[in-house]
């Protein structure tokens, strides 16, 4: 007699109607959403000089893409944006996680970026631009501004948190500080470590976009700018949707990727 495992998902698993169910609410509330938005604007109960309608939009978003502006424009958000929280990730992992790790580093750097954090990221713009100019590296270093802070925050405070009963059961054991480190206190910060990693990644595309709208002659941040002013509200609507489906897409792969690396952790009811 053979016996079927029940980590397999089958065609009539609770698992997957659950999700198909799920699916099917959001598409059914999102598409709601849009028709009520569409008669709103045909009804003329809002000028379409403040508001577009979602056929409008579309119109502008297939105008957009087959003339070539929107991808070059994206591309070049995506490039500054991809660029500066890669170089986030590469300097804010290890110093955030040594700063956590070690009290008398932690002392020393916890001040200035508590004071740094305080201030609006935005506000360093200005600062940049007159050190590095108006480009690609000034929207860069404000995002690695922002993603180091968002990773920092969040990193020390997991390795932190650390339970310490974990710890003295390890040292009891004769654990050295590397086996310490390694067994106990890195695994215990890793949904902190994606945590700040999802944070990072939502301010610094906002702080990239709030950039290009400043200073800037290409981008999503330019378009949205250029377009509201010139009152072309189905564009800025284009380039404000890419945003938003950039956000969401990037957010659920980190999800994704948290169920994935945390299988082994009890679920919550």
């Amino acid at each position: 007699m053979s016996v079927q495992n029940p980590a397999i998902t089958t065609p009539w698993s609770p698992g997957l109607f659950r999700s198909s169910q799920r699916a099917l609410i959001g598409f059914l509330s999102v598409a709601t959403g849009l028709l009520i938005w569409e008669a709103v604007i045909r009804l003329k109960l809002v000028s379409p000089l403040f508001l577009s309608s979602p056929s409008a939009i579309f119109e502008a978003f297939w105008e957009l893409t087959s003339s070539g502006e929107l991808q070059t424009h994206a591309w070049v958000s995506f490039r500054e944006f991809a660029v500066g929280l890669s170089l986030a990730i590469l300097f804010g992992l290890p110093i955030s996680i040594l700063a956590g790790w070690s009290k008398r580093l932690g002392w020393v750097l916890q001040p200035l970026v508590s004071g740094v954090y305080a201030a609006p990221t935005v506000a360093l713009f200005p600062l940049i631009i007159i050190f590095l100019g108006i480009g690609f590296w000034d929207k860069v270093l404000l995002v690695f501004v922002s993603g180091f802070l968002q990773l920092f925050i969040a990193i020390t405070a997991g390795i932190r948190a650390t339970d310490e009963r974990w710890v003295r059961l390890a040292r009891s054991f004769g654990a050295s500080q590397s086996k310490l480190f390694w067994s106990i206190i890195l695994p215990g910060a890793l949904p902190f470590i994606m945590l700040g990693i999802r944070l990072a990644f939502g301010r610094s595309l906002v702080n990239v976009v709030v950039a290009e709208m400043l200073a800037a002659e290409q981008g999503l941040g330019y378009m949205i700018a250029y377009y509201g002013n010139t009152f072309k509200i189905a564009n800025v609507f284009v380039a404000l949707g890419v945003v938003a489906v950039l956000g969401v897409i990037f957010d659920q792969i980190f999800l994704l990727a948290e169920r994935r690396l945390f299988r082994w952790r009890p679920p919550v009811s």
